[in-house]
Order: C-alpha cells, then sequence, then structure tokens
C-alpha cells in the first residue's frame, strides 16, 4: 500500500508542478509586459524630448527668420518711403543748378540722421550733375581712408557739376558733427557719371521706385543695396539711398539660432546679403582680379551649408535634418522670401540641436529609474488582481467587439470585484443597449462608419454618384382619412418594415420616411459598384413583398397599400445636413429631385415603377424595361426619358 500511495502522489505531482509553472510564466509574461511597457515609456520620453528639442530650435529659427526678413523689409520700407518723399520735393526736384548751395543737403544730413541704417543718400540729375551726403563716422579706418577723410570728419558732402567741355569734376567736402567744414578736395579725374550707373537708368527707365540687388558701392567698396526713384518735378533725374549690408548682417548674426546656429541670406542672383564670415568675404571680394563684385553663394562649397544647398535642388522651401562631419546634429530650413517688389531672395537657417539639449540625459536617466520603480511595485499588483482582472476585461472586450458589430446586448453587465471594471462592464452594457436601440432610429451603415470613424460626424458632404429610389403609397389620404388611427399605425408599420427589408437585402441605406413615402439611396455610405442593379432588384422585390401583404390586407378587411416607385442614378452631395445640435445623413441635389418627380409620375402613366433613362442605360441588359416618351418633369426644365421596370429577363 506503501509503495501504491508513493506512485500516486508521483502521478499526482507534475499536475501541481504544471500549474506551479504556468502562474510563474504568467508572472514572467506580466513582468516582460512591463518592462516591454517600460521600454516604451522611456522610448516615448526620449522621443518626446528629441521632438522638444527640434520644437525648440524650431522656434528659435522662426523668430530669427522672422527678425531678420522684418528687420530688412522694414529698413528697405522705410528709405523707399523717405526718398519717395525727396522726389516731390521742391528742393531736389525743381534745379540742378547750384548744387553746392542746393538747400537739398540739409534734407540730406537730416534723412541719414532719422535713418541711421541708410549709408549715403544722393540725387543725380540728367545733366551729370550730382549731390550725395555720406555718413563717415560709421565707416572704418580703410574706408575713410579711401575717402580720404579729415580726422574730425562727420559727414561727406559729393559734389559734381559738368563742365562746359563734358568733363565731370568732384568736389568732396567734409564736415563735423557741428556742420563745420574741416576738409576739402577736388577730385578732377574722379571718373564718376551717375547717368551710366544702373540705379540711375534703370529706374528712369521703369518710372517707378526700384530696390537693386546687393553690389559693392563705387567708393568705399561696401556691400549695399540701393533704393531709388525717379525725380518729380521740373527736372529729370533720380534719388537714392544706400542701405550698408555689413551692419544688418550683424544684425542677423547676434540673432543666430543657438550658440553654434548659422544664418545665410542671398539674393535671387545668389549674391550674399548675410553670413557668418561676411566680413572675410567683403575682404576677399574687394581683391578680386577682375573687378570686385559681392561674394556668390556658389562661392560656399563645403560644411553643412553646402550640402543643404546642394539637397534643395532650387526648391523655395526645403527643411529637414543633417549632420556635418564630426556627426554633430543640425535642424535646417531653406525658404523664399520676397525683397521688394521686384526681387525675390532666400534664408538658410541651421540651428545645431547640441545647442538646445543640455539637459535632455539627466532627464532620461531619471525616466529610466521611475519606469523601473514604477514596474517593480506594480508586479505584485498584477500577481494579486491580474488573474481577475483578465477575465473581467476579457469578457468586457467580448461586449465591446459585440457593440461595433450592433449585435444583440448581453443580459447582464460583466461583474467584477474592482470598481472600477464593474463600473466598466455596466457602461459598456448601457453602450449597447443604447446604440442597439440608436441603429433603430438610424441606418445601421450610418452607424457603424460613425463608430469607426469612416464618416465624419461634422456638418457638411462630398460629391458621390448614388442611386435613389423613392416610393409613395397611392391613396394614403383617401386610407388614413376613413381609417382608424391606431390600425393605420400598425398596417403602416407591417407596410414598411417588409418594404424596408427588401431595400436592406440589397444594401440600401433607408434615409428617411416621409409620411407613406420612403426615400432610399445606394453606393453611399460604402461604395457598391453594382449599386444600379441593387436598386432595380431591391425594387422589384419590395413591389412583390408589397403585393404578398396587400393580399393579408385584404384578408384582414384593409385597404391595399398600392406603391409607386422611382429610380434615378447621377451625382448628389452626400453627407451631414442641419445643425451642430440635429443632423441627418443624407443625399441632396437634382439626382434626388428627379428620383422623387419620377416616382410621381406613376400616376400619370398608370405604372408602379418608372426609372431614368441613365438608368436603364445602365442595367438593361440585367432587366425588362418598356419605354415612354420624354417629359419635362415638374420643376426640371430638360426633358427625360423614361422607362418602366418590369423585371428581370426570364
Amino acid at each position: 500500500m506503501a509503495i501504491q500511495e508513493i506512485e500516486l502522489e508521483a502521478l499526482t505531482r507534475p499536475s501541481d508542478q504544471w500549474m506551479l509553472t504556468f502562474r510563474t510564466s504568467i508572472t514572467f509574461a506580466v513582468m516582460a509586459f512591463i518592462i516591454a511597457l517600460a521600454a516604451l515609456l522611456i522610448t516615448i520620453q526620449v522621443r518626446a524630448l528629441h521632438l522638444a528639442t527640434q520644437e525648440a530650435a524650431s522656434a528659435f529659427m522662426d523668430a530669427t527668420s522672422s527678425k531678420a526678413l522684418g528687420r530688412l523689409q522694414m529698413e528697405i520700407t522705410a528709405m523707399a518711403s523717405l526718398v519717395r518723399v525727396l522726389a516731390t520735393s521742391s528742393s531736389v526736384a525743381d534745379s540742378n543748378e547750384s548744387i553746392e548751395t542746393s538747400p537739398a543737403i540739409n534734407l540730406f544730413k537730416a534723412a541719414l540722421q532719422e535713418l541711421p541704417q541708410m549709408d549715403s543718400i544722393y540725387v543725380g540729375f540728367e545733366n551729370g550733375a550730382w549731390l550725395e551726403v555720406r555718413r563717415t563716422s560709421d565707416l572704418n579706418e580703410e574706408q575713410r581712408e579711401r575717402l580720404r577723410a579729415t580726422p574730425r570728419a562727420d559727414i561727406a558732402i559729393n559734389l559734381i557739376r559738368p563742365c562746359p567741355d563734358g568733363e565731370l569734376p568732384m568736389r568732396r567736402i567734409f564736415e563735423d558733427r557741428q556742420g563745420n567744414e574741416v576738409g576739402q578736395l577736388n577730385l578732377w579725374k574722379y571718373g564718376y557719371d551717375p547717368r551710366k550707373r544702373p540705379w540711375y537708368h534703370k529706374t528712369l527707365k521703369a518710372d517707378r521706385s526700384l530696390v537693386s540687388f546687393p553690389y559693392l558701392s563705387f567708393d568705399i567698396d561696401a556691400p549695399v543695396m540701393t533704393i531709388s526713384t525717379p525725380l518729380r518735378g521740373k527736372v529729370h533725374g533720380v534719388v537714392a539711398a544706400d542701405l550698408k549690408l555689413d551692419t544688418f548682417n550683424d544684425f542677423v548674426q547676434s540673432q543666430r539660432p543657438g550658440e553654434h546656429g548659422i544664418v545665410l541670406i542671398f539674393d535671387a542672383a545668389g549674391s550674399l546679403i548675410a553670413h557668418p564670415d561676411f566680413g572675410q568675404f567683403v575682404t576677399s571680394a574687394m581683391t578680386h582680379p577682375s573687378q570686385p563684385q559681392l561674394p556668390n553663394i556658389k562661392e560656399i562649397n563645403s560644411g553643412v551649408a553646402a550640402a543643404v544647398l546642394r539637397g534643395a535642388h532650387g526648391r523655395d522651401q526645403y527643411d529637414g535634418n543633417i549632420r556635418d562631419d564630426q556627426g554633430n546634429g543640425y535642424l535646417f530650413r531653406l525658404a523664399k522670401f520676397t525683397l521688394g517688389e521686384q526681387h525675390s531672395g532666400r534664408i538658410l537657417l541651421l540651428a545645431a540641436q547640441g545647442d538646445f539639449v543640455q539637459n535632455v540625459r539627466r532627464l532620461q536617466v531619471t525616466g529610466l529609474i521611475v519606469a523601473i520603480v514604477a514596474g517593480a511595485v506594480f508586479v505584485p499588483v498584477v500577481w494579486i488582481f491580474g488573474s481577475g482582472m483578465s477575465r473581467s476585461l476579457k469578457d468586457i472586450t467580448a461586449q465591446a467587439a459585440r457593440l461595433q458589430k450592433l449585435a444583440a446586448p448581453d443580459p447582464s453587465p460583466v461583474p467584477s470585484r474592482i470598481k472600477e471594471i464593474c463600473e466598466l462592464g455596466s457602461v459598456v452594457n448601457l453602450a449597447q443597449r443604447t446604440i442597439r436601440s440608436f441603429a433603430r432610429f438610424v441606418p445601421k451603415e450610418i452607424v457603424r462608419g460613425v463608430m469607426d470613424n469612416s464618416i465624419s460626424a461634422e456638418l457638411g458632404g462630398v460629391r458621390e454618384e448614388v442611386t435613389v429610389v423613392f416610393t409613395d403609397v397611392g391613396d394614403f389620404t383617401t386610407i388614413a382619412e376613413s381609417a382608424d388611427p391606431d390600425m393605420l399605425m400598425h398596417q403602416t408599420t407591417r407596410y414598411f418594415s417588409v418594404l424596408t427589408e427588401a431595400f436592406l437585402a440589397e444594401g440600401g441605406t433607408v434615409d428617411k420616411f416621409i409620411g407613406d413615402a420612403v426615400m432610399v439611396f445606394w453606393n453611399a455610405p460604402n461604395p457598391q459598384p453594382d449599386h444600379v442593379e441593387r436598386a432595380c432588384r431591391a425594387v422589384l422585390s419590395g413591389k412583390m413583398a408589397c403585393e404578398r401583404l396587400n393580399a393579408q390586407f385584404e384578408a384582414e378587411g384593409l385597404k391595399p397599400f398600392f406603391t409607386r416607385f422611382g429610380i434615378h442614378v447621377g451625382e448628389a452631395v452626400v453627407g451631414n445636413l442641419g445643425s451642430t445640435e440635429r443632423m441627418n445623413y443624407t443625399a441632396l441635389g437634382n439626382t434626388v429631385n428627379l428620383a422623387a418627380r419620377l416616382e410621381g409620375l406613376n400616376k400619370r402613366f398608370g405604372t408602379a415603377i418608372l426609372a431614368s433613362e441613365d438608368v436603364y442605360l445602365r442595367v438593361r441588359h440585367r432587366f425588362q424595361f418598356r419605354p415612354f416618351d420624354a417629359v419635362i418633369t415638374k420643376g426640371m426644365t430638360k426633358e427625360t426619358r423614361i422607362f418602366e421596370l418590369v423585371g428581370a429577363p426570364t
């Protein structure tokens, strides 16, 4: 007996061990799930931090772009307004003689004080005369030497008055801050003819204000842009002002996105307006072997900026991520902007991601520790309550799955000792019964579409081809007048039941009941390639079902319902109609109206089913039709050929 008991115990032990191993396996599975969840959360956190870094860099680039382009456009706009005002001033536009004593000099001085971004302002006349007032206090030593400015010179006044022999000698007068003359030069062979300069002849030809491309100025070899406009006075000429770009570049670089950020601005011709090494480029350009010219974007052939420009392929908008040779990540953006009314340019911004991620690694480590601790605390809870929660949630999930299919609701909610799961089970059971009831008022396809988000719950619609069927009961008013209301309601309910059953069997969307009439359409909300055939089959089936029902009505002493049908296919607007508080998924348009008119024509022709020519042409090979003459239906302006749908071919 002892041996038998030992053998029996040995036989039963594997089962107990298997149960223990299974529970252990479930625990390991839960732990693996928690670890995976923690890893997912960490990944999401890292991704979120990465996106936050990109957002910060992007926001910084937005601010840099807005400030830089706003500054450039503001300075150009202000200078353009000034030169337009000066172009109409009698002190500037009414005389090209005695320019040494011209009141325009004081006007130009005042303008330079008003707009500090302006390097110089000048006017050229058709006889070759020229007057320029330039601020010298902002120039560097090399530029002052080129002008031969005296030490205390704050303003340089350049005067050209043509000689009778055609020579254009220039006199340069230097004044201090108080307006006292502190030096003078006579440059007999200066060789400057304003009439041959692009700012002069292009402006006269256009006869409107212009903004030039960036270029190196004639006398100081500084990068400038010229804003010019024709004189509007007694003499012909052009008044213009120069915007110095080196000071603008200093402003742009001070706004760069991050400590290692890069900003490049260049015009449509590729001439640089702003660059971190703009000063070096200009110095190199001044020693150009042929002639001084502004540096071009094509000269940048290395580094991340060059890589971005190569990848842009001339696109107006281009952004993304890139790494340099050392593996440092950059966020870049290349965008086009307008420069005045005639020109455009592009701005390239690069933000080093390393400038925005100082605390990212510390936050990642903290997040990892928190995730591990949370996972370790959560394991015992899952061990204790996991199996019960799993069963309850599985039952609730099954109810939710039946809810999506609009199946019959469960008789009672899912029970659970956990309050939240019990409440969830009650809510899902309530949702089952509610949506099941709701589907009796709204077509089930519409309910399913709203639930799975394939149909929008917002007002509006789209154009779709649909087949529309209208039905109506002949002489229903006379029948209703003499019938008992309760009996009539019961009879009408039976009638609608058999009729809609035929429509639903062919996938029709029963839109609405209008008294004794029914509106049905096919090919919406779900596409149905054979929607015209479906509608015709449904109508024939519905007619037969109504005939069988009428036989029952007559046997019960009730008056029969003679049903008339109208069928048409065409485009309609299908969607949600109504208000934000109450709407109806329906179809609108001439297609719907014509289907209703065809139903009404049955009374005139003594028929039961009338279809349009469009329906006939689609399904004439599958159904029998009897043609009628073309008619103009009520409310329509065009003739419509109509056909009686007789039945399917035998």
